[in-house]
């Protein structure tokens, strides 16, 4: 492994010669039409001035933002993520270089020069996953990860004893980026979803998962059923969650090789999801309760499941 490099600073690119917003400094009042005249000659200045500091950055083609502190920081680490951009705010330079500092010295040379921005520029990067992304001053503009195929991951699980997690459905890219955070936390091997009715990377779901999209592959698959089938043949259990299922969410634990397949919220696991699984397992909540959020539900269960 290449040594750390412990004075190499990550290069920024210079802004040009345009000062920043704050510096920029209005002619003084003056009297008459003049007044008017400069008055709106500012306020339109201001105006451009605004909406050149407040557009966001664009992702490459492809791609997409990656923004937080521990999103961008395990994205620096992989070096199975490509990225295409890097953006820092003045305010966050120490922390990134921080972060910078601790990477591998061949990782440092394949990663772009880091990028000074606005703040209220970086506001902007969520576009449509958020009003305002909650960014901490950072943000990678970065590729898809390669997905691994269901078949390569089974052989390579082998005999070995394994965790899945599999998404019937679930859309809503927080709640499978919170499910990602405890597959990271519990274990977990694997998270297998389909193509469509499932969210792409993206950066909301990536800012939830607070980098365990980087350490925990999502294999998508056309059919769920077969798949249920594939990991059968392969002697790994599958266990539908569903509020009448029949065997306690305790029973996991006695699962060595195991999947959990959760259904989203409301409809739950659909009937061919349910027939397919070999227990449908509950978890006991209070009665006047009505549901569980499916993120918290994977979390009890891959708990459970630990033993």
């Amino acid at each position: 492994m290449s040594p750390k490099s412990s004075k190499k600073r990550p290069k920024v690119k210079s802004q040009g010669k345009n000062p920043p917003f704050d510096s920029v400094k209005h002619a003084p009042s003056i009297s008459g039409r003049s007044v008017s005249k400069a008055s709106r000659r500012g306020a339109s200045t201001r105006q451009n001035d605004d909406a050149q500091i407040k557009a966001a950055p664009k992702p490459p083609q492809g791609g997409y933002f990656l923004w937080g502190r521990h999103a961008v920081a395990a994205a620096l680490a992989n070096p199975n993520r490509r990225i295409a951009a890097l953006y820092i705010t003045d305010d966050s330079r120490d922390s990134f270089d921080a972060l910078y500092q601790d990477l591998e010295a061949n990782r440092q040379a394949e990663l772009p020069d880091a990028r000074p921005i606005e703040r209220r520029r970086l506001d902007g990067i969520g576009g449509h996953d958020s009003e305002k992304a909650v960014h901490q001053g950072m943000a990678a503009a970065v590729w898809p990860l390669d997905a691994p195929h269901l078949d390569d991951f089974i052989a390579d699980s082998a005999d070995k004893p394994i965790r899945i997690i599999m998404l019937d459905q679930i859309s809503d890219p927080r709640n499978v980026g919170a499910i990602l955070r405890s597959a990271r936390a519990f274990g977990c091997n694997a998270i297998i979803t389909t193509h469509r009715n499932a969210p792409e990377e993206n950066g909301a779901l990536a800012r939830t998962a607070t980098g365990a999209l980087e350490h925990i592959p999502i294999i998508r698959v056309v059919n769920l059923a077969r798949a249920v089938e594939s990991l059968q043949d392969h002697d790994i259990t599958v266990a539908g969650l569903a509020g009448d299922g029949t065997m306690d969410v305790g029973a996991l634990a006695d699962f060595r090789r195991l999947a959990i397949m959760l259904g989203a919220e409301g409809p739950g696991l659909r009937r061919l999801s349910r027939e397919h699984c070999d227990h449908l397992v509950r978890i006991d909540i209070a009665a006047e309760a009505d549901s569980l959020n499916v993120s918290i539900a994977a979390a009890i269960a891959l708990y459970a499941a630990k033993g």
